[in-house]
């Protein structure tokens, strides 16, 4: 540590900032003193001298206390009240970002001066920066928000209201995503009348943002041009990190591979500007010092128009440094260039520690400069020309994937040979033709065509080859969400790694010098007789030594097992089983796992569109859709690998809109369904989906049992067959509520009653059959509410039979049905069932252990 100071001071600098995000109040000041004695007792056991000492205290304290002060003046100019959340307001301010126009929907951020509420009708003085989320009525209005610009004076008026919190365990909590960049509250608004715009003189200090944001909106634009052919998006946020145009769908293509690093700007693109504007230079024949001043000069506007993200901060800053210091001719260390950028972005802003494109970024890089090296000398490869680029390759997959699992939860393993084909090929051949397409282009739009038809001509084997390789989905492996402290173990066994790497590396070099000094010296090199070598030389070691060897290399073998078991969370390691009721707003989804790691998702929600012929302009390019953007994450990061059934009740939109993503990105067994179909294009899309990943597909009707294994069994009580058989076709019934899947479900001998969307006429025909057949149901522990709690469900015969103990409703908060009825919530409360709703506690999930013992927890 004293011979490199620099890495010290930044790594406590990096922990003081860290200590907030892992621990609060009394914890985090312990934690604080432990490292602060820690150090000490490094200091007085002469591991650090006394200078580097004092200066690695202050940045541990100086650090902390800066996450803190930072944290502590995080807060609203508005207090949170129930007359503030959801009241009309009137903001005044000044525009603080760039204006998106995405369908229907205009979104920016307004740096606030004032606000005025209508209870009290007061005007007061506000500093926050608010979320403005504008929803278009015509689609003339498009044009005309797109003319607004940044810094120019606006008035809003809408409902304030507190950004969507995380609704479901471990989910995307978008309000704390919003509070660590300051914001604390969006106001939505609808149509631009709404708007009271006037463009004035535009500050000194805002004129550069403002003509960045003209640069970047004028790039784009050419870009469009140049790539008429579906791949602008895709170009877009390769060149210039402009990712809003990106087709959803290619950007999950890609992460799925671990590509996604190629559309974010990171060293390899700030490699190639810089390589560029070096060889621009020479043509030029400027002087070496000029041309390092001016590529020096250049990065900070790059780093600008390409969005100024962690990554692109960090390589910018770095690449700053090193032509700094390669003008000075004192360029000598890698890793001393990569911490002095980590040092200057948390001083600039410490909050960016739990940035997880920051922590990839410098993870990443810091793992290539420590690591490959050593990895490119043992890989046993006898061509040096490729042993360099595998090592790179085979080192950046290694370090990033205890993050990739921590954040992202799957790992492919065509993943390797993904990034060492794909990557060289986009990073120097497709992003450079890019690159100049957009000069070229500028200079002279028909000089723009041709590199950009090369580019083209690249994107389509890039899609190709990267479509094809997402066809091996039994090669993606899903891990359930890790702990901190894995991912530290995965860091630590990576060290262990690296230095025994080096070891064996220095012992065979040691081996083959006294080899060579041997062969020099016409000395025999005979097995038997190594007189001539040295102590630490052995040609033929003691079988001792080798027992001593073997038993090594096999502890070190057992502790990677061990980490690897810990982080995939095998199913044998868990024999409770959980019943959970996600939060998917108006609409339904439940999951469950059995006591032997089996998994069933009954419904998977979804968003009921209105749009009608004409308003095809409405449409978004990355539109909600709770299929790709909250449950197959959620299921990911539950470590769901497969579902052994998808069970879709009935066949309306808020039951089966998020299928179609699940179906996509998750293995299913068996797919069950009511047995009529919908005239709908939705329904016939998602079978044929399903047909097409040879999914079988299943009527389901009453009396059915189904044993999924020793802890959990399905039995069907709705639809009667006779409602749904038709022999060989499928009967097409408008009204699906009436032939709703009704499923009662026993786990460890706890039960769950799960009716759909069963009308009243419904639930008399199965109270009536079950009184038919004799079944003497005792009172079931947990009843899902018909309907989402509508009144035409959920009637009091209904209760009188099942008699729940507790009740869930699957409702969306402020729907437009008035779900739950207050009808229904004055029966449940009549018969003494205990209520819970999705909209008002999140996600509901029982937990039920092999003695039946159950506990319920809720996200609020």
């Amino acid at each position: 540590m004293n011979g490199r100071p620099l890495v010290a001071i930044t790594c406590c600098w990096i922990i003081g900032v860290s200590i907030l995000s892992l621990c609060q109040g009394l914890d985090a000041v312990l934690a604080l003193g432990a490292l602060l004695l820690l150090l000490t007792g490094l200091g007085l056991y002469g591991q650090i001298n006394l200078k580097l000492l004092i200066m690695c205290c202050l940045a541990l304290m100086l650090a902390s206390g800066e996450r803190y002060w930072v944290e502590h003046r995080n807060t609203s100019d508005l207090a949170i009240t129930e007359a503030t959340e959801g009241a009309e307001a009137v903001l005044s301010g000044t525009i603080a970002s760039i204006i998106e126009v995405d369908g229907d929907l205009v979104t920016f951020r307004l740096k606030a001066k004032t606000i005025r509420l209508a209870s009290p009708a007061s005007e007061q003085k506000m500093s926050d920066t608010v979320m403005i989320r504008i929803k278009l009525s015509k689609q003339s209005e498009q044009t005309l928000a797109s003319k607004w610009k940044r810094e120019d004076a606006i008035t809003v008026k809408g409902i304030m209201e507190l950004p969507g919190d995380a609704g479901n365990f471990g989910a995307f909590d978008y309000r704390n995503y919003l509070k660590k960049q300051g914001i604390h509250w969006q106001l939505t608004a609808k149509g631009t009348h709404s708007v009271n715009y006037s463009k004035g003189e535009t500050p000194l200090i805002g004129k550069p943002l403002r003509a960045l944001d003209d640069l970047r909106n004028a790039i784009g634009g050419l870009m469009d041009r140049l790539f008429p052919h579906g791949d602008a998006g895709y170009m877009k946020g390769l060149v210039v990190g402009i990712r809003s145009d990106l087709n959803p769908e290619q950007f999950d293509d890609f992460a799925r591979l671990g590509l996604t690093h190629v559309l974010a700007i990171s060293g390899l693109h700030v490699g190639v500007v810089v390589f560029l504007l070096l060889q621009t230079g020479a043509w030029l024949r400027l002087t070496r010092e000029r041309t390092l001043d001016l590529t020096i000069a250049m990065m900070p506007l790059y780093m600008m128009i390409t969005g100024a993200s962690p990554s692109a901060v960090r390589a910018c800053l770095m690449a700053m440094l090193a032509l700094w210091l390669a003008r000075r001719h004192a360029l000598k260390d890698g890793l001393h260039l990569l911490l002095s950028a980590a040092l200057l972005m948390l001083i600039w802003n410490p909050s960016l520690v739990e940035d997880v494109s920051f922590q990839l970024s410098f993870i990443v890089t810091a793992g290539l400069i420590l690591f490959v090296p050593t990895v490119t000398e043992s890989l046993p490869i006898p061509w040096k020309w490729l042993r360099a680029p595998l090592a790179v390759t085979l080192t950046a997959q290694v370090v990033s994937f205890p993050l990739t699992i921590y954040y992202f939860h799957a790992a492919h393993l065509l993943s390797l040979p993904a990034n060492f084909f794909l990557v060289p090929f986009i990073s120097f051949i497709v992003m450079p033709l890019g690159m100049a397409s957009i000069v070229l282009g500028a200079l002279w739009f028909p000089m723009g065509i041709i590199p950009a038809k090369l580019a083209t001509m690249g994107n389509q084997l890039t899609f190709h080859l990267v479509e094809w390789l997402n066809g091996f989905s039994r090669l993606r492996t899903v891990w359930p969400q890790p702990s901190l402290l894995w991912v530290v173990t995965a860091y630590f066994l990576m060290g262990i790694g690296v230095v025994l790497l080096k070891r064996r590396l220095a012992v065979k070099q040691e081996r083959e010098w006294w080899s060579q000094q041997a062969a020099d010296e016409g000395i025999l090199t005979n097995p038997e007789d190594d007189r001539t070598a040295p102590l630490a030389f052995e040609y033929r070691q003691p079988s001792r030594n080798q027992l001593k060897s073997t038993i090594y290399k096999v502890g070190i073998a057992a502790l990677y097992l061990v980490w690897i078991v810990w982080g995939y969370q095998p199913a044998w390691l868990d024999h409770s089983a959980t019943i959970s009721f996600i939060n998917v707003g108006q609409g339904d989804s439940i999951l469950i796992r059995t006591g032997e790691g089996k998994h069933i998702l009954i419904d998977t929600g979804g968003t009921v569109s209105f749009h009608k012929p004409g308003e095809e302009w409405r449409a978004r390019s990355d539109p909600y859709e709770v299929g790709r953007k909250l449950l197959v994450p959620l299921l990911l990061k539950r470590g769901i690998r497969e579902l052994d059934a998808l069970v879709l009740t009935h066949l309306d939109a808020d039951h089966i809109g998020g299928a179609q993503a699940v179906i996509e990105n998750i293995p299913i067994r068996s797919m069950l369904f009511n047995g009529t179909m919908k005239d709908s294009p939705a329904p016939a899309k998602l079978f044929q989906l399903a047909l097409d990943h040879n999914i079988p597909c299943y009527s389901v009707h009453t009396d059915m049992e189904w044993k999924v294994d020793a802890t959990t069994s399905l039995h069907a009580l709705y639809p009667r067959a006779e409602l749904t058989d038709s022999g060989n076709t499928i009967k097409i019934w408008k009204e699906q509520n009436e032939r709703s899947i009704v499923l009662l479900i026993s786990v460890y001998g706890r039960s769950f009653l799960l009716p759909g969307d069963l009308e009243a006429e419904g639930e008399r025909e199965v109270v009536a059959a079950e009184d038919k057949t004799g079944n003497k149901h005792q009172r079931i522990d947990v009843l899902k509410a018909g309907h989402h709690g509508s009144k035409t469900s959920t009637t009091q015969e209904w209760l009188n039979y099942w008699q729940p103990v507790e009740t869930v409703i699957s409702v969306g908060r402020n729907n437009s049905y008035g779900h739950p009825h207050p009808t229904v919530l004055a029966r449940l409360n009549a018969s003494g069932s205990q209520i819970f709703r999705t909209d008002r506690d999140g996600e509901i999930q029982y937990r039920i252990h092999p003695d039946g013992t159950m506990k319920r927890r809720m996200v609020r």
